[in-house]
């Protein structure tokens, strides 16, 4: 099997749809009102349908692995821990510093996963599809934590030790929050249809909702490629080498390598390289922007990252591939 090859056909699609929506946004046919409408749709109907779709279609029964769950679930917390670590230490702008960590932390990795892993093994998606269930929430509440230690320190001009002040009605808020996330809702729903034997017509499951769920990555990739500035990423050239670098391959780096030394093979390593290097979470703007954070610099680490996860994707999905991992 020439891995290789397979890897250049599972990135470069994403690289194809993000050139097609700069190039439609270069000769002004595709508007920013346009992309964030696409947006929304992507986000609350297109990737939920296909969350929904696949774990409807697995096998989770036999196919789940707690270990790999457990695995997933304490490389993320430790990764928040130390990436938090060390960019309050290197970043005193409390504007900044929690973008830069959720820009690291939080991946990509519902948009993706699941289309990259049918372009290696089809309908045998393992894990991936039901790792949004465990990834999401997690991400989400480190997400929240980066942002309110930083507004608490900033609060107490510095002083304060970092940790959030959240009383209990902010943790419900957070709690709500989570549940109603699309990704959430959509994989606790495709859980309840696959576990219950709930059958869903096959004139609605193959006519309707294959093909809107078909339509979440060229949809999100267009209309990221519709965002790119190359002009503004000069102003933040120092913060996004050292987030594309955490992202795209340190992270990636330690934690396929755990997985391997773990016996994690085939779908659910490509989860774990995923879940760790795919770039950085296209919602992660809008977090900043409700947050207090850097709105221009949350924008430009989910262009740059996307831009480049399509060449370090492809370098280790070609690595793992050829060195019988996958």
């Amino acid at each position: 099997m020439n891995w290789i090859v397979l890897a250049f056909n599972a990135v470069f699609p994403l690289l194809a749809f993000m050139a097609i929506g700069y190039f439609l946004a270069y000769i002004k046919l595709f508007k920013k009102s346009t992309a964030d409408g696409m947006n929304a749709l992507v986000f609350k109907v297109f990737l939920p349908l296909s969350i929904i779709q696949s774990i409807y279609n697995a096998d989770v029964k036999n196919s789940f692995d707690v270990r790999l769950a457990v695995f997933v679930a304490v490389s993320c917390i430790l990764a928040y821990i130390v990436i938090s670590l060390i960019i309050n230490a290197r970043e005193k702008d409390k504007t900044i510093a929690p973008v830069m960590i959720q820009g690291i932390h939080k991946a990509n990795y519902n948009l993706l996963a699941i289309p990259i892993i049918q372009s290696f093994f089809g309908s045998e998606i393992g894990m991936a599809a039901v790792l949004v269930v465990v990834i999401t929430p997690i991400v989400n509440i480190c997400s929240t934590l980066a942002f309110e230690s930083a507004r608490a320190s900033s609060a107490d001009g510095g002083e304060n030790t970092g940790r959030p002040q959240m009383d209990m009605r902010s943790i419900w808020k957070l709690v709500k929050k989570i549940l109603l996330n699309p990704m959430v809702s959509s994989a606790l729903i495709g859980l309840l249809l696959n576990l219950s034997g709930i059958k869903i017509p096959t004139l609605i499951m193959n006519s309707v909702v294959s093909k809107l769920a078909a339509m979440s990555t060229p949809a999100a990739m267009l209309a990221l490629g519709c965002g790119f500035n190359f002009k503004q990423m000069k102003n933040w050239v120092r913060h996004l080498a050292i987030v594309s670098t955490g992202k795209l391959l340190i992270l990636p780096l330690i934690n396929v390598t755990a997985a391997v030394l773990l016996g994690i093979r085939g779908a659910n390593l490509i989860a774990v390289l995923l879940f760790s290097g795919a770039p950085a979470a296209v919602n992660s703007y809008s977090t900043a922007v409700s947050m207090g954070g850097n709105e221009e610099l949350a924008g430009e680490i989910v262009a740059v990252t996307s831009l480049l996860s399509v060449f370090t994707l492809f370098g280790f999905l070609s690595i793992l591939g050829t060195m019988g991992y996958l």
